[in-house]
């Protein structure tokens, strides 16, 4: 459908809107959301429709056909949106949304990215509009992230940890390390700077593994602050397996360890390379701590437990009881997980063992696949 149709029902939402956002008072924005999607049939639509259904709805809604070979294209037709098609793009999703971006974005007072299998709730627009006006030197703000319903142990294992990632962001007044691509809302005027900064045409560097990094660290670079906005909320698809799961995390940490290699020690990359030291560090405590164990029971030393000793494994089981309490519509499974601890951390040395890998293929530049 053409793209009046959509503004009349953003303008109608906005309208209603102006009360209930003190900001927006005599001032209608214009927020172009794009929402690059790839072979998306099954969860297109219900995207959409949360898209469609905000308090304050985008001005236009782009929903941008990436090389499709199911219906995504014709579902998303049936929406009052803007539907477009990739022309010879290589780059996925980057490419997908930086061809948006020039044929819609480019004059937008603010352009909001989301992935095509998440969902927002109906104020998640108006919360990040109100977060990133919030702040003159706010460049984006993203919004917190919970995993759709599901079911089996791997997704139990990401509620977990997206809830405990949600807690250490609120710990550092919701300051992130990247805007997440899940979804996104940036200032039009930051996304011009960033490509007059780098040279690029376009915002997104069709290079990069994890663009929306990638973006966040331009914008940081030009001196503005990104965070999340604490009552923005959606909910993401998550990998179903191990191996879905393992091929997810070694892109983005590939993509992050490749991105801070490239620009080096900056007020923009110190942090997340001093994190990544500090990774290095607890994987070879952890180590030897295996081996010290190994040693008792090869040697037949013995060991005895010390009550000292147990204060801090029991301030980490205190940590993932209270954690999991924030997990969405949690169930006795999922206090059962958190209570018995082991499971977790056998998930946490598997992902460590993900970012070890991302870090070996990245010293010797080899091919990371999507």
């Amino acid at each position: 459908m053409s793209g009046a149709s959509n503004d009349a029902v953003g303008e109608r939402g906005r309208a209603r809107a102006v009360e209930q956002l003190p900001v927006l008072t005599g001032w209608a924005p214009t927020i172009v959301a794009i929402v690059p999607a790839h072979n998306e049939a099954e969860q297109i639509g219900e995207t959409i429709r949360s898209l469609l259904n905000q308090s304050v709805p985008p001005t236009r809604v782009v929903v941008v056909g990436d090389n499709c070979t199911d219906d995504t294209v014709a579902i998303a037709r049936r929406y009052p949106v803007t539907v477009m098609e990739t022309v010879d793009n290589t780059f996925r999703k980057s490419g997908a949304m930086n061809q948006a971006w020039q044929r819609y974005g480019r004059d937008a007072e603010f352009v909001l990215t989301m992935d095509a299998d998440t969902t927002l709730q109906s104020d998640t627009v108006e919360q990040m509009l109100a977060a990133i006006l919030g702040g003159r030197s706010l460049g984006a703000v993203c919004a917190r992230y919970a995993a759709k319903d599901s079911s089996g142990l791997v997704w139990r294992l990401q509620r977990l940890e997206y809830a405990r990632y949600d807690d250490n962001r609120e710990l550092r007044g919701w300051t992130v390390q990247v805007s997440s691509g899940a979804a996104s809302m940036y200032r039009g005027q930051a996304l011009l700077r960033a490509v007059e900064m780098t040279k690029r045409p376009v915002p997104w560097d069709n290079s990069s593994l994890i663009e929306d990094y990638g973006l966040t660290l331009d914008l940081k670079t030009l001196g503005y602050k990104v965070r999340a906005a604490d009552g923005a909320q959606v909910r993401t698809d998550t990998p179903a397996t191990f191996r879905e799961l393992w091929n997810q995390r070694l892109r983005w940490g590939r993509g992050g360890i490749d991105e801070c290699r490239k620009r080096g020690w900056t007020p923009a990359t110190r942090r997340d390379i001093a994190a990544y030291w500090m990774f290095g560090v607890g994987m070879l405590l952890r180590i030897v701590w295996l081996l010290y164990l190994v040693a008792l029971i090869v040697l037949a030393l013995g060991f005895s437990i010390s009550l000292i000793g147990c204060i801090p494994l029991a301030i980490m089981w205190i940590d993932r009881v209270t954690s999991m309490w924030r997990v969405p519509q949690r169930t006795l499974r999922d206090v059962l997980l958190a209570a018995v601890m082991l499971i977790e951390d056998a998930y946490g040395m598997f992902l460590e063992v993900c970012t070890a890998v991302c870090v070996i293929k990245s010293l010797r530049a080899a091919q990371q696949s999507w």
